[in-house]
């Protein structure tokens, strides 16, 4: 009746995870998304940013996240054995404020809530003994993982997570989806899913895991709540003696609040296609902007207007971490987008029609159980244990 049972549109973090599962359980799956282009000049659609290094922390802003957390984390030392992919490094986290914010407060109860290992830190001289290599602000407090975080290799897992797709039978096309429609079959109700090459696939259920693309290309019948902001990150080039040097370095998650940025995130070096060893470092500037057209994104994922964001980005860098140096630094455009609940949209939008996107800058280390979630409400029409309607559930726009 159908070409397939399940498809998945967006063949990135969650939409690769989604498919996996769903391809587990019944192998009529089609993950259609295309890969990392060669050219951004030449690209269609983008990911929030293609690198080896996203930061990997376990207690969340909420319950739900933590537990997102902790399953994904889990999930990528199983692939590792799986797939002999190497996706996670276990340097710890440090979270860093300079006031005891509203993190700060509950995290403590979450971390023994989830059997979670940490430390609370309230002085400078404590946050030296884990992160010597940090320059912080007299006046700080901390939160520590030191074990089941760090970084993960964003690249290594879409990587894994496909090939284990690929594995249980799954079908993969690298095509980019313009429409989904709905399609009446005698025997029932499915939808048409239509590619730039304007070829029809049809499937009993989809599953729209676009990122920050969801809202377009008439993917699907209603607009999400979410807001779709710029992000600029940095990546700095260290020698591989250097790196060697910062192997241990935690991930930091340092929560200033100035005129001009805030929000810092930091990752330690890791080796990329170049050769090469690069830090990563984020954070929120003044000069971010909202959009809300396919055209925009375009224009920011391919013109050269990120490299006004390097002053901020380099200024911060060194402050941090003055006694490292730094070969070259490279800006890098990406892009967030922002739900009006903060938690991920894991929801059906119609009979036969899901929904997983709206990353609010946390979905990386969280993405393999996104995509299980997604699954398994697509396969059995309930959310997992440990999970409601309610953490998941879709806003649309008006």
């Amino acid at each position: 009746m159908f070409d397939f049972e399940n498809i998945v549109i967006g063949a990135g973090l969650i939409g690769s995870a989604a498919a996996k599962y769903l391809a587990e359980a019944n192998s009529s799956t089609l993950l259609i998304g295309p890969e990392e282009p060669l050219s951004s000049e030449k690209a269609q659609v983008f990911a929030s940013h293609y690198d080896n290094s996203r930061v990997q922390r376990l207690v969340g802003i909420n319950s739900a996240w933590t537990n997102l957390n902790i399953q994904s984390q889990q999930a990528w030392l199983r692939m590792e054995q799986q797939t002999g992919r190497k996706l996670f490094f276990n340097s710890g986290t440090l979270y860093v404020a300079p006031s005891m914010d509203d993190y700060l407060l509950k995290v403590k109860g979450l971390a023994e809530q989830f059997g979670v290992k940490y430390q609370l830190l309230n002085s400078r001289d404590q946050l030296r003994k884990i992160a010597p290599e940090y320059e912080f602000s007299d006046s700080c407090f901390g939160y520590f993982e030191p074990a089941g975080a760090g970084s993960i290799n964003p690249r290594e897992i879409v990587k894994a997570q496909k090939e284990l797709f690929l594995r249980y039978s799954g079908t993969y096309s690298t095509n980019v989806v313009s429409n989904v429609e709905r399609k009446v079959e005698p025997f029932g109700e499915g939808w048409t899913v239509i590619d730039q090459n304007q070829q029809k696939i049809t499937a009993k259920n989809v599953l729209v895991a676009a990122g920050s693309f969801s809202n377009f290309n008439s993917l699907l019948p209603k607009k999400l709540d979410i807001r779709i902001k710029t992000e600029v990150i940095v990546l700095a080039q260290v020698s591989a003696e250097v790196a060697q040097s910062l192997s241990h370095l935690s991930a930091l998650l340092y929560e200033i609040y100035v005129e001009d940025f805030d929000g810092i995130y930091l990752v330690k070096p890791e080796k990329y296609e170049d050769g090469n060893w690069y830090l990563k470092m984020g954070l929120n500037q003044s000069i971010d902007k909202f959009t809300e057209k396919l055209e925009e994104l375009r224009v920011w994922f391919t013109s050269k207007e990120h490299e006004s964001f390097m002053p901020v980005l380099k200024r911060e860098l060194v402050k941090l971490l003055p006694a490292v140096e730094f070969e070259s630094l490279t800006t890098k455009p990406c892009v967030i987008s922002r739900t009006s609940t903060d938690n991920p949209y894991i929801d059906q939008v119609e009979e036969g029609l899901y929904v997983a996107t709206g990353c609010n800058g946390y979905s990386a280390m969280s993405s393999d159980a996104q995509g299980r979630i997604a699954s398994e409400l697509i396969l059995t029409g309930r959310y997992p244990v440990g999970y409601m309607k309610q953490d998941f559930e879709a806003r649309y726009l008006n």
